[in-house]
């Protein structure tokens, strides 16, 4: 994927610009507290309907499992039919990215094919060998009388479990100031000096712009952090995700004109300058299942405050999101 560019001519990437710290873990920020155990087996001697489809009110289940096959494409339009009937809103529904099946085995040998989100598939080619074992973060959907419909939202192998050699909590705080390591919900850049421009990831619309320098501190994967810009990103197959660019200097357009909410963008046009500490903090947000906020503390602060939406959905990895399949353009460009 690309990544934001502080730049003096598109296209190339500035010299100077440096790549300061990791982004953190993507467990960091999943809730796995809210999926119940199960056993695979179990699970499967539970009855099917004889025709049609049971519908479960995407109930969140553990799985510790075998990885039998890397799977294929598959078609998901009976996930998505069943959970817009749990109520999950249409749009977000449609623009669902899970067009890959695996399938995996229980400990007496059963096998179920499941869904899984395309940005989680993307990582299991270099995290999980095929007879290795994995913990699967999934909902149950629906059941058919071919067995449950899983989607996976995220995976763990014994060796990325949280806690498992996980070195002690890193109090040192991120070049950006906004998070210690530990906490930091993206990747931050460096430039060899203020003033230059700040890139748009891709095309899309502005629709939070924060001022004030001295940003107040929000819930911890939002963060004080002074003047910002989030950008909204529609792309053709339905999906969404939004990018923060933060520790800003002035804000402005292509032109230095000053940038207004509801303002449209191109990939590559400047939406603001890198502020006084040389740093670029950048994050993304996709709009997923399993990235969405629905806790009470975030409600009680944002529920009410559209143009901070955005942080309902937490960040990812800057550097293994794929945008490009994430948006369905890989594909339509095969």
């Amino acid at each position: 994927m690309s990544v934001p560019r502080i730049l003096r001519k598109p296209g190339l990437l500035a010299a100077a610009l440096l790549l300061v710290v990791s982004a953190v873990p993507v467990w960091a920020e999943f809730n796995f507290a809210r999926y119940k155990e199960t056993d695979l087996d179990e699970f499967l001697a539970r009855k099917r309907p004889a025709t049609g489809m049971d519908i479960y009110p995407m109930l969140p289940l553990k799985l510790d499992v075998t990885l039998a096959s890397r799977g294929e494409p598959c078609a998901n339009g009976a996930l998505k039919r069943a959970l817009i009937i749990s109520g999950m809103p249409k749009q977000d529904a449609d623009g669902l990215q899970a067009t890959n099946c695996i399938t995996v085995r229980s400990a007496k040998g059963r096998e179920l094919k499941v869904f899984i989100q395309d940005v989680v598939y993307g990582f299991l080619p270099d995290e999980v060998p095929v007879g290795d074992k994995l913990s699967l973060y999934a909902i149950h959907a629906f059941t058919s009388p071919e067995g449950p419909g899983l989607l996976v939202n995220e995976l763990l192998t014994p060796k990325s479990a949280p806690g498992a050699d996980k070195p002690p909590p890193n109090k040192t705080l991120t070049s950006c100031g906004c998070w210690t390591q530990d906490e930091h919900p993206g990747v931050d850049f460096t430039s060899d000096k203020a003033g230059g421009p700040v890139a748009a990831m891709a095309d899309g619309v502005v629709v939070k712009i924060e001022n004030s320098e001295q940003t107040p501190a929000d819930l911890p994967v939002i963060g004080g952090c002074g003047r910002y810009v989030v950008l909204k990103h529609s792309y053709p197959n339905g999906a969404v995700a939004y990018t923060r660019y933060v520790e800003l200097g002035r804000i402005v357009g292509p032109k230095g004109e000053p940038l207004a909410v509801g303002a449209s963008v191109k990939a590559k046009d400047a939406i603001g300058e890198v502020g006084s500490n040389k740093v670029l903090h950048f994050e993304i947000r996709p709009v997923a299942p399993g990235t969405t906020r629905t806790d009470k503390e975030w409600s009680e602060r944002y529920a009410g405050v559209p143009d901070m939406e955005w942080s309902r959905y937490n960040p990812v990895d800057p550097q293994k999101f794929d945008a490009a399949s994430f948006g369905g353009v890989r594909k339509a460009t095969k």
